[in-house]
């Protein structure tokens, strides 16, 4: 299998305003945000998300104020800098009836009732590599619900602006079942951490200096992260998968880097360089985040370049334990915020401690981390061999939109025709594969598919129309004259040319899955009997097409 790298890519910047305006009626007016609505978009969310304890901890009798978390969500979103968007992503509907300010001493203006956003992401699908679309940061407030703000934003805005810009895959995590009306479908599953419990005392400080130390990355050290985190390196199997590319990168080291953290749920990821003590070079490259208070190890890659062969290499065996632990000591100022930038001063930030020991943030807990590293990588090999690691849980699931599957499939071709190549079957097949949707749903092209292969390739994916019974009939008579007025050719030559017509059926959105590899054919007709696969070999050939994975490395949480 051949993975797509991606070392260099740099995010297309939405540059100016764009230009949409809609008049929504009664005083709604939907468009699309500039800088100056940040205040008014954090507002709006951390109102939206008031209810949601997420990143902190309401104190019993008490209800929550304004999510905070939000704010700095949205902040840094709206920052200019995000390796996603840029200020001018968010979609939103103001009340031009209500006029206020987001905050004490700012100027009034129209009160921001529901928001949302659209970002970019780098990855790759096998040897392709893509961007992708990710709608997120959804939210209206409580008054302005059940009118259709949110339907009206993704279909007026998010999704043609993901279209312009030739998005073929979109992504969102969300609320169960609602976006199934925008045309995504729960399908590709995100990566999930196993817990290593008690990783102080399982992986205790050295006495000694340890071999293997860390420090903090820098700018300059940029080039050697993005090399470190090529798919290749991660021990990633996944065909389907994101870069951490140059503008992820500058993200983590430069935009969140210690002296720019500035106020709670700022800090959420942390890379570091592992560096030999006994030779004082760098050897590797570590990455933790913190996802809503949960502590997660992402990457973790030695640098072998330098060697021929493993004699001399630094082993992950002769490491890990080193670097784990040290983890906690290294993570726990950056992520508490010990010292933040304070009146152009490195100052103790004491209202962030005040607000953890008053209990309305919750104590971040370094007694356990998440292993979020790749199935196949050695250090999650090793700690399961040992069994100090919780039990494989079932993952999260994106909702996954495609808005044209001949698009989509036609991108992808050059991985559909390498699996077609080494099939012993079905690389010198010719196929007219039609597939039948029943009907066309918002989020669909069309409401059925055909795709010729000729030869092992993919010569043509068109939306299709499936023909009546009456049709089919008259076709076949007036193909039945013209040969007989062409003359019959040698029942071998006919035979040779003949094409295969093969035929399967699945409901709408459905196919959303298998093409992503996320369900395997098999599972996709026992779990709805109304799916079909007509006879002869269409099976053998979906099989071969959409092979299902059991490893994915879709790790969206970045914002």
């Amino acid at each position: 299998m051949y993975t797509a790298t991606n070392t260099s890519s740099t995010f297309k910047r939405q540059l100016v305003p764009r230009p949409e305006r809609i008049d929504l009626g009664n005083g709604l007016v939907m468009r699309w945000s500039t800088a100056e609505d940040k205040d008014a978009v954090a507002e709006c969310l951390a109102t939206s998300f008031q209810f949601e304890n997420m990143g902190r901890n309401v104190p019993e009798g008490q209800l929550p104020g304004k999510n905070e978390f939000f704010i700095g969500f949205t902040r840094r979103l709206m920052s200019g800098e995000h390796p996603h968007m840029s200020e001018y992503d968010f979609a939103l509907v103001e009340d031009t009836t209500v006029l206020q300010a987001p905050k004490p001493g700012q100027s009034l203006r129209p009160l921001v009732v529901a928001v949302t956003c659209l970002m970019l992401v780098s990855g790759y699908f096998g040897s392709v590599d893509m961007e992708w679309g990710m709608p997120g940061a959804v939210g209206s407030l409580p008054a302005y619900r059940n009118r259709g703000l949110v339907r009206r934003m993704f279909l007026d805005l998010i999704h043609p602006a993901a279209e312009a810009r030739g998005d073929l895959m979109l992504f969102i995590p969300g609320i169960p079942y609602f976006y199934k009306q925008f045309g995504y479908e729960n399908a590709v599953p995100a990566k999930s951490a196993r817990l290593l419990r008690d990783i102080v005392t399982l992986y205790p400080s050295e006495e000694k200096q340890p071999r293997f130390v860390l420090r903090e990355a820098t700018s300059s050290d940029i080039p050697y992260l993005i090399r470190l985190s090529q798919p290749n390196c991660l021990f990633s199997k996944a065909e389907l998968g994101i870069h951490y590319d140059l503008t992820f990168w500058k993200f983590v080291v430069e935009t969140l880097s210690p002296k720019n953290i500035s106020a709670h749920h700022d800090a959420h990821h942390h890379a570091a360089i592992v560096v030999d003590s006994m030779t004082s070079k760098d050897v590797g490259i570590s990455l933790t985040c913190l996802d809503a208070d949960a502590w997660n190890w992402k990457v973790f890659t030695l640098d072998h370049q330098d060697y021929a062969s493993s004699d001399g290499a630094v082993t992950y065996r002769e490491s890990m334990a080193s670097v784990l632990s040290q983890l906690k000591e290294f993570d726990r100022p950056y992520y508490e915020c010990y010292s933040t930038k304070l009146n152009n001063d490195t100052l103790p930030l004491e209202s962030e401690m005040a607000l953890r020991i008053r209990g309305e943030y919750p104590a971040l807990d370094f007694t356990n981390i998440g292993i979020d590293l790749t199935p196949t990588h050695p250090v999650t090999l090793l700690l399961d061999a040992r069994n100090q690691l919780g039990p494989v849980r079932d993952p999260y699931r994106f909702y996954t939109r495609i808005p044209s599957l001949p698009k989509f499939l036609l991108k992808i071709a050059p991985v559909l025709e390498a699996r077609l190549q080494e099939s012993a079957v079905c690389r010198d097949m010719n196929a007219r594969l039609q597939v039948n949707f029943y009907q066309r749903l918002e989020g669909m092209s069309g409401r059925a598919l055909e795709m010729v292969v000729r030869k092992g390739k993919i010569v043509e994916v068109l939306d299709w129309k499936p023909k009546t019974a009456e049709q089919v009939a008259r076709e076949a008579v007036e193909q039945f004259h013209a040969r007989n007025q062409a003359g019959l050719k040698k029942k071998e030559e006919e035979e040779k040319e003949k094409e295969l017509v093969l035929t399967a059926g699945f409901r709408p959105l459905s196919f959303t899955r298998l093409v992503t590899g996320s369900i395997s054919v098999d599972e996709l007709l026992k779990r709805d009997m109304e799916n079909y696969v007509g006879q002869g070999e269409a099976r053998l050939l979906l099989d071969v097409l959409f092979p299902a994975r059991d490893e994915f490395h879709l790790d969206l949480m970045w914002s």
